[in-house]
Parts: structure tokens; sequence; C-alpha cells
């Protein structure tokens, strides 16, 4: 008896893992939405963006995921295959200069305090580009997608 459980298990376990692998399948198929390779610049108040991330959310009907891309010296760049999707899409830019430091690296900190060093100048973006962003970008599937955005400290809504 113990036998033929094994032996209905052996015939059915195939089967299971085909319907399992079969479910399984990547995101390029025809159902996924196509997706765009973005470049461009960032600087806040007219210096190139140290360090940050430039985040594609998509608004107005436009499918599929939002979309952050790294900023390093300024520049950013992703290719299509993680690209943001194709659509209209809100910015949201962020600043990750952290000024060198971690806040919960102690010994850091408590070699600024020993070198005089009063305050780590770690660039704040401005809620008006970030979380209350009202910029709009539209991605195309043809074309250049390089963007430029200028940002400036005094914009606070």
């Amino acid at each position: 008896m113990n036998s033929e459980r094994c032996t209905a298990a052996r015939n059915v376990m195939p089967l299971v893992l085909l319907a399992f692998v079969s479910g399984c399948g990547d995101a390029s198929g025809e159902d996924a939405p196509q997706r765009a390779a973005v470049s461009g610049t960032v600087t806040f108040n007219g210096q190139p963006l140290p360090e940050g991330l430039v985040r594609f959310v998509p608004i107005d009907g436009t499918p599929g995921p939002k979309t952050a891309v790294p900023v390093s010296q300024g520049r950013f760049q992703v290719e299509a295959e993680h690209g943001p999707v194709v659509g209209t899409h809100r910015i949201e830019i962020q600043s990750t200069d952290d000024g060198g430091y971690a806040m919960d690296d102690e010994d850091a900190i408590r070699r600024l305090r020993e070198s005089g060093v009063k305050r780590i100048e770690a660039i704040r973006i401005p809620p008006a580009y970030n979380t209350r962003s009202t910029l709009k970008e539209t991605v195309t599937a043809e074309g250049n997608n390089e963007f430029q955005f200028d940002l400036n400290s005094a914009r606070r809504r």
C-alpha cells in the first residue's frame, strides 16, 4: 500500500512541477508594459547633484511600477530593460548625500567632533521636488528620453 502511494506521487509530481513552471515566466511577454531607456542631468542650485535618485512614478493611466534611477555627479542613465515604462510620469528627486558619514557611525561622529567640524553639509532637496513634486515627464518608446532637472533650494512647496 505504501509503495502504491509512492508510485502515485511519482506520477503526479512531474505534472505539478510542469504546472508550476509553466505559470512562471519573465515579464517580457506581450502583457508586460513597454520600458524605455532614460538619461539626463540633475543640478541643485546650479551644481551637479553629487548623488541621489530620480524616481519615475507612473500617472495619468500609465501602467506599471515606478522606477528609481541612481544619480552620480549630476548624471543618471538606465537601459530600457530596467527603465521606466512608456507613458507619463511624476518625477521625484531625492538626494542620497549624507555628507559622507552615516548617522549611526559613532567613530566617524567622534572624529568629526575631535576635528572641530560643527556640521556636516548634506544636500536636502525641498519636498516640491520629491514627496510633493509636480514635475512631469513623458517617456516615449522611440526617440530621445534625455531629461534635464534644474532644482533650486528656494522652491519650497
